[in-house]
């Protein structure tokens, strides 16, 4: 006899099937999570990894700038202030003969100022012939729109940690402001680097024995409490930063790793933070030696 094919579904069969289909569709939306969850933690330690490089790169094309004189001060004129110097736990940082503070940094982050001069046209020393440049990306002269040739470094700028509008903590920097594109002296603009840069640690070499190495790193208040001369005998900066991702979670579960030695830079920065706990954070840390010899009178170095 044959069967009818119109023949309806029973109400077993319909509830088969559609259990099925809700453990097919729940496993989809499952792998689909965790692809996703993968997928956005990866990209946001690819992020990190790329804020980290990026800061350290900054930072480090700044300090091997740092002293460039164009030419040296003449024997009768002012001694040039430090090519770098610094203030530990720095929030709200001015720019002084060495860094001043208005408050203590976030996460307790230093700031660091670096001072060089750049290179103008041969004809107008005031005009940038575009081979040096400072945090800002613009390029920097030998000299600054009318004022004296020999008035010190043309730029100075000041690397600090602060919070933005958002309350996410990033790398600033300070530098000089420009008018139709020329260093002029009239102030100075603050621009955003990195974000997500929680913590800032430098220490500084000090070349004691003067052959031009460092014997011991030490933090600015210690070089603070050193006599005038000390900023000008730093050879070397230690840099340390922390970086902390965009996405809450993403911090991987790996085996604890060793802490970072007392007395470096990367030793100095703060725990992380109860708040980020589980978010992704590395920490980045590098030591520059500086090229350029300090610009002071002997009797001073």
């Amino acid at each position: 006899m044959r069967r009818d094919a119109s023949r309806a579904f029973s109400l077993v069969e319909l509830l088969v099937g559609l259990i099925l289909g809700l453990i097919v569709t729940a496993a989809a939306v499952a792998a689909f999570h965790a692809t996703r969850t993968a997928y956005l933690t990866a990209t946001d330690r690819i992020l990190l990894e790329e804020r980290g490089q990026r800061a350290l790169t900054i930072i480090a094309a700044l300090l091997r700038q740092s002293g460039w004189p164009g030419e040296p001060l003449p024997a009768t004129s002012y001694p040039a202030p430090p090519a770098v110097s610094g203030a530990d736990d720095c929030g709200q940082p001015a720019i002084g003969a060495v860094p001043s503070c208005g408050r203590a940094g976030v996460g307790r982050s230093d700031a660091l100022l670096v001072r060089f001069s750049g290179s103008g046209l041969p004809a107008a020393p005031s005009q940038p012939d575009e081979a040096m440049t400072d945090c800002s990306g613009y390029a920097v002269a030998a000299r600054v729109a009318g004022a004296d040739a020999h008035s010190g470094y043309v730029a100075a700028n000041l690397i600090y940690v602060a919070a933005g509008s958002d309350g996410v903590p990033q790398l600033l920097c300070r530098y000089p402001a420009r008018r139709g594109g020329v260093i002029d002296g009239t102030g100075w603009t603050s621009g955003a680097l990195v974000r997500g840069v929680e913590s800032l640690q430098v220490r500084y070499g000090l070349d004691t024995d003067g052959d031009g190495r460092a014997d011991r790193f030490e933090t600015a208040s210690a070089i603070h409490s050193l006599d005038e001369s000390a900023w000008h005998r730093v050879v070397a900066v230690q840099i340390a930063i922390a970086v902390r991702g965009e996405r809450p979670g993403s911090a991987a579960a790996s085996p604890g790793k060793d802490a970072d030695p007392p007395g470096t830079a990367a030793g100095d920065l703060a725990p992380v933070p109860p708040s980020q706990a589980g978010t992704a954070r590395r920490v980045f840390a590098t030591t520059v030696r500086l090229r350029n010899a300090p610009r002071c009178q002997e009797t001073l170095c």
